[in-house]
């Protein structure tokens, strides 16, 4: 599988946010190798357009997610303009079924699960908060995936509610920042770190995220936290590096909502004949870059971590 097999579908998806699916190709590329094995729990698991493309779904390219947004006059707000959903325009059309269900989806925001049990790929979908106890029988999953414990303050309460409904021989599946992570966000490199006031205005891009981006920690700090909650690592990968995470940084992010404004006023023939005029247009741009994680940089370690842990017996 090579990284144009996600990236495609993603650059369909998130057309207006290239860097979007750039990022999301190269968390699919790194979950390749880790077969997911039911029953299955998704903890954060959003809209579920991720998921889905990772377990090989497909949607037709008429499917657009800018068109259900809500908002957009807030978006400089921190206001997530993606939290809406509406029955009449979201449900999407599946052109190939994932590989495989996932059983049960958890997020706390009731517009996004439902948008991800739209798609097929849920059996069930439960409303809950990360940080608090999770809506997951006790040692009844044997994968339980998350890329969003990264986000928590609780989070080794989440780490203890994961092991919790863990099957014996289960394995959880994490997507957690390196510490290197605040080094590739502008922001927080040139004006957190060094407090130069002519660097302030980046958090007119930044708009929280890199602060609310809460565990950044080396491979040896994770061990340990994993180690105290009675879990062991059983495969670990680094992926994510510096040229993806500070073009996904800035991206197309400042000025999206005044593109997906734009696109919202278009006739729905002529919307999708340039969003596929788009999408071809950037593969040959964001294709090779997305190749370049493959080269190796001792001096700007990769940005991401992929865990599969295991309980300790």
């Amino acid at each position: 599988m090579t990284i144009e097999n996600y990236l495609r579908p993603l650059m369909e998806i998130f057309w207006l946010r290239p860097e979007t699916a750039a990022w999301r190709a190269c968390d699919c590329l790194a979950l390749h190798e880790v077969e997911f094995t039911g029953p299955i729990a998704d903890v954060g698991c959003g809209d579920g357009l991720f998921s889905f493309t990772r377990a090989g779904g497909r949607l037709n390219s008429a499917y657009d997610m800018f068109s259900t947004v809500n908002e957009l006059e807030e978006f400089f707000d921190k206001v997530d303009i993606y939290d809406h959903f509406d029955e009449n325009t979201t449900i999407p059309i599946v052109t190939e079924k994932p590989l495989y269900n996932i059983d049960v989806g958890v997020d706390q925001k009731l517009s996004l699960l439902k948008k991800a049990y739209s798609l097929g790929l849920y059996n069930e979908v439960r409303p809950a908060d990360a940080n608090e106890s999770l809506p997951l029988e006790d040692g009844r999953f044997y994968t339980i995936y998350s890329n969003i414990v990264y986000w928590l303050d609780n989070y080794r309460n989440t780490l203890r509610e994961m092991r919790r409904a863990l099957a014996e021989d289960g394995q959880i599946i994490l997507q957690l920042p390196n510490i290197t992570m605040r080094d590739y966000s502008f922001f927080q490199r040139l004006y957190v770190r060094t407090g130069d006031p002519s660097w302030e205005w980046l958090h007119l891009i930044d708009r929280g995220r890199s602060d609310n981006i809460r565990q950044c920690k080396t491979y040896a700090e994770w061990k340990e936290i994993f180690s105290d909650e009675g879990l062991r690592i059983v495969h670990h990968r680094n992926y994510l590096s510096k040229n993806i995470l500070e073009a996904w940084d800035i991206g197309l992010r400042p000025i999206s909502p005044f593109l997906i404004e734009m696109a919202n006023v278009l006739p729905p023939e002529k919307r999708l004949d340039i969003k596929e005029r788009w999408v071809e247009a950037m593969m040959p741009l964001v294709s090779p870059f997305c190749l370049m994680e493959n080269s190796t940089d001792e001096i700007h370690p990769p940005g991401f971590h992929l865990f599969v842990l295991k309980k300790i017996k």
